[in-house]
């Protein structure tokens, strides 16, 4: 399972709210974690307590997410590829959760994980792409 590919089993087109992530600039980024925003629209995860949905697969420009007509592709379950924003050591099964821009960090006591690594051993950097299996319904870290 390392490194290569995807190992996906369940995504899904879900609407972007119009004002996705404050209507930042870039629009939408891949490899980002969303969570449920109204309307059963998507937005960015921008904290660690976050009940994510899932994890964007593309890019969506700004200008087409402002119309409120955007539909992303996001993973729900399965193995995805995550932006890792914090530098962090890391062995098979650790747990990560959202961090304020949507990627991942590992997770610590208080956290809401989102989901395990997988296919990767070390050290990874702030700007890493990593493999994670979502693990939906993990319960906050005590």
């Amino acid at each position: 399972m390392a490194g290569i590919g995807s190992n996906m089993i369940l995504d899904k087109g879900i609407p972007v709210l119009s004002t996705y992530n404050s209507s930042a600039a870039a629009g939408v980024l891949a490899f980002r974690c969303v969570k449920w925003a109204t309307g059963g629209t998507i937005d960015i995860s921008t904290a660690d307590t976050d009940v994510i949905i899932g994890v964007v697969q593309q890019n969506i420009d700004a200008d087409e997410v402002a119309t409120g007509k955007a539909v992303a592709n996001v993973r729900i379950q399965g193995v995805t590829t995550l932006l890792c924003t914090t530098s962090a050591s890391v062995v098979i099964g650790s747990k990560v959760t959202p961090t304020t821009s949507g990627g991942v960090k590992l997770a610590a006591t208080g956290d809401v994980p989102c989901g395990v690594v997988v296919g990767v051993t070390g050290t990874i950097a702030d700007g890493n792409l990593i493999k994670v299996e979502l693990t939906p319904g993990m319960p906050l870290l005590a």
